[in-house]
Parts: structure tokens; sequence; C-alpha cells
């Protein structure tokens, strides 16, 4: 189970979308749609969200992540923080984890949970 807490803009400068917390974990997650037929997810980002998940995935990488809805290719993608600044400047970047529409939101959930468990 998480408990989501949805942050808004007028919060601060950079700050994610969404906070999740699990059983002794609490995660950032930064909501974004490609709504290009093709993958580009170029100019997606602000500055200062791109700034903010730099500076926190610095220290805290698999506890930020990026989550890219592309309903051209019926898919969610998962990235982590640190992968934001090739993402906005639109440059390849490996995808942490991917899922077919409908969502399997559980395991992506499983996916970030396993990842923070090796930290």
């Amino acid at each position: 189970m998480v408990h989501w807490t949805r942050i808004e803009a007028r919060v601060g400068a950079g700050i994610p979308d969404l906070n999740g917390a699990m059983t002794d974990l609490e995660f950032w997650l930064e909501l974004k749609v490609v709504k290009t037929v093709s993958f580009k997810t170029e100019g997606l980002w602000r500055p200062g969200q791109v700034a903010w998940q730099m500076k926190r995935a610095a220290s805290t990488p698999d506890r930020i992540w990026n989550l890219v809805s592309y309903p051209a290719g019926q898919s969610v993608r998962l990235y982590r923080g640190d992968k934001v600044l090739d993402l906005n400047r639109g440059m390849d970047a490996v995808t942490d984890f991917e899922t077919h529409l409908p969502p399997n939101w559980f395991a992506m959930l499983d996916f970030i949970r396993r990842r923070n468990d090796k930290t």
C-alpha cells in the first residue's frame, strides 16, 4: 500500500508532482505525457524541475523517478531522476521500467521497492 501526496505546483519550483510512501520507503514521481506520435521528451521539464531532480538524485538516485506516459505507443515508462537532463535534451535514455496500457501499477511499485532494497 502506498500513501500518496499530490504536490501543487505553487509549493516550490521543481518539486515533483507526487510523493509516495510505502513501509520504510519514500520516493518522488514527476508525471509527464509525450503528446507526439514518436517518443520525444525534449523540453518536457522546466529548468527548476531538472535542477531539483539532479541535485536530489545525486544523494538518493533510486528515490526520484519520472513517469512518462506515451499514449501513442500504448505504454508508460519509468526513468530514474538522474536521467532527466538527457531526457529533457531529447537524448536517448535507457528505460528503467516499462508497462503497456493499461499500466501494471503493482509491478511498477514492486520495481521501485526492489531498486531501493539494493541501496
